[in-house]
């Protein structure tokens, strides 16, 4: 009985787990698909795994040559200079879609090299600000916790061990603040260096004429 409501849960829990529905393998527009997941930089292995999709789930099996169609025609539209800057600078990583159909990718890796430049840049910008914020939070933190304990020694109760203690406290906190205090100025130092390095590379790349599809940087 077991292995009998196996065999019947089957096909429900791989459509579960399926992207693609019995529909979609049946009436999708498999050329534009090919088309559109080119331009985004998809190699052709994808078709691969939506046929293995739809044969699990019992679909019908998606005509290779008509993603095959589309996908050439959007890599070709994909491996050019201003596409590759574009899918650098958005953190794009190549699969080797060009080589899928043997196209000279020497433009492309020009524009996504410079694109990837631009992107690494930025995100040290990102990532320098998310260091001086934890920087400051544990400022703060240093600050409450003096705060805290220097109200918490004015109650009467406490026994002299229990003052002591709270003294030990407040000082370690004190010499966590002025440690903090004292590196501020090199975690602020990071983020405009970062800042001055992506004006170096936003320059450098506007002499170089390089755009995406938002623009030219304008």
């Amino acid at each position: 009985m077991r292995n009998i409501l196996i065999l019947l849960l089957t096909p429900f829990i791989l459509s579960a787990c399926s992207s693609l529905s019995i529909e979609d393998c049946a009436v999708t527009d498999w050329q534009q698909r090919g088309y559109e997941e080119a331009k985004r930089g998809f190699n052709l292995k994808q078709y691969d795994e939506y046929a293995q999709e739809c044969k699990d789930i019992g679909g019908v099996i998606p005509s290779k040559a008509k993603y095959s169609t589309g996908h050439y025609k959007g890599t070709q539209e994909f491996c050019t200079v201003l596409s590759g800057y574009s899918y650098g600078k958005s953190g794009g990583y190549y699969s080797q879609s060009c080589s899928d159909w043997n196209l000279d990718v020497t433009d492309f890796m020009t524009g996504y090299r410079a694109g990837r430049e631009y992107y690494k840049t930025e995100k040290e910008i990102d990532e320098a600000l998310e260091e001086l914020d934890d920087h400051r939070t544990g400022m703060e933190d240093a600050q409450y916790k003096i705060q805290y304990n220097t109200e918490k020694l004015a109650k009467p109760e406490l026994t002299q061990q229990e003052r002591n203690n709270i003294k030990i406290e407040i000082q370690k906190q004190k010499s966590r603040y002025n440690d903090f205090l004292r590196s501020e100025g090199r975690y602020i130092e990071k983020v405009e260096q970062s800042k001055r390095d992506l004006e170096y590379v936003i320059l450098k790349h506007k002499r170089l004429n390089y755009c995406d599809y938002k623009g030219c940087f304008e």
